[in-house]
């Protein structure tokens, strides 16, 4: 197989700012969310946002993961659209300089970002303008490059256009007639109400193992406890993993359920920790570790990232998470 984890999703460039309470409160901002916003939105929060320090990154949450994934030694592809325009030309040489082959296409409108905002608590509330992420067709997939790869791995972010929705499904497609594992990450609890029932379906037809939080397994579901929200996870996919923050993680594959402890922690910035712990799940899957072994690396990275600002770690990573990879223990 030429790659791991082929991934489908948004290319966005992250615009990190670290800001007080008060400020989601005076621009009506809910807390830990994610919202979709228009061009217009987008620029009136950057207007409020001058005089703050922005950090900027190549981002998505699909793409954030791959780039975990590469970090860990696996190889991972990527398939979105950017613009015509610098802030896709620089994306693009930021995936691949991690070590993320890039099958993006460049032939968008403007590529699309996403305000993330980190309140003194470590909450991120994030504001996306799409852009050309929008544009995405089933065209533009490399189904050959997908037919090339263990595991499929998209999220739920793809259900917010018709054109994300088709691509997203070509895929889905490919990959059952291939015999390809997927992965899926449900993004976030408003993605899930918008698309709760297109959700359900994908998840019982295509999809083999399930990335949720805690709030949208619930709201998934249909239920208020995490053991009821889990059951019918694994009743539709066969595998899932339900973080519950600071709590630690559920997680299940086939007749195995297990519970991960937290790895204490002082959190500076939530940012990409889903994405970090998806990294190594389907870093462990994809490599035949133990369903313990692959949620207890997914935990470790997680930990790491959210000691730090950003989404990502620098460095080493290998060597950092070295507690979990080299322990023989199944």
């Amino acid at each position: 197989m030429r790659y791991d984890v082929f991934g489908l999703e948004n290319p966005l460039i992250d615009l990190l700012v670290q800001v007080p309470d008060d400020f989601l409160a005076r621009h009506d901002l809910k807390k830990n969310h994610m919202m979709l916003i228009d061009q217009n939105r987008h620029a009136y929060l950057l207007k409020h946002l001058d005089g703050f320090p922005i950090q900027t990154a190549a981002g998505g949450s699909c793409a954030n993961t791959l780039l975990g994934i590469a970090q860990l030694g696996g190889r991972s592809a990527y398939c979105g659209k950017v613009g015509r325009d610098a802030n896709g030309e620089e994306y693009i040489r930021k995936l691949e300089a991690g070590g993320v082959d890039s099958f993006i296409q460049p032939d968008g409108s403007v590529t699309g970002s996403t305000i993330i905002l980190v309140t003194p608590d470590a909450a991120r509330t994030m504001n996306t303008f799409l852009g050309a992420c929008q544009e995405l067709t089933a065209g533009d997939v490399p189904l050959d490059v997908l037919k090339a790869s263990r595991m499929l791995y998209i999220t739920g972010y793809l259900w917010d256009t018709e054109g994300q929705q088709e691509a997203a499904t070509a895929a889905l497609r490919t990959a059952g007639d291939e015999g390809i594992q997927v992965a899926m990450s449900l993004s976030d609890p408003f993605c899930v109400n918008r698309h709760r029932e297109a959700f359900m379906d994908i998840l019982d037809r295509y999809v083999d193992f399930v990335f949720a939080n805690r709030e949208e397994a619930l709201e998934l579901t249909g239920t208020d406890n995490t053991h009821q929200a889990m059951q019918a996870l694994r009743k539709w996919c066969g595998g899932a993993a339900i973080t519950l923050g600071a709590s630690g993680a559920y997680v299940t594959r086939g007749d195995e359920q297990l519970y991960l402890d937290p790895i204490p922690t002082e959190a500076v910035d939530t940012t990409g920790a889903g994405d970090a712990f998806a990294a190594g799940m389907l870093h462990g899957l994809s490599s035949g570790l133990s369903l313990f072994q692959g949620g207890r690396l997914g935990s470790l990275f997680a930990s790491k990232v959210i000691a730090k600002v950003g989404p990502r770690l620098e460095g080493d990573v290998r060597a950092l998470l070295a507690p979990v990879l080299d322990d023989p223990r199944p």
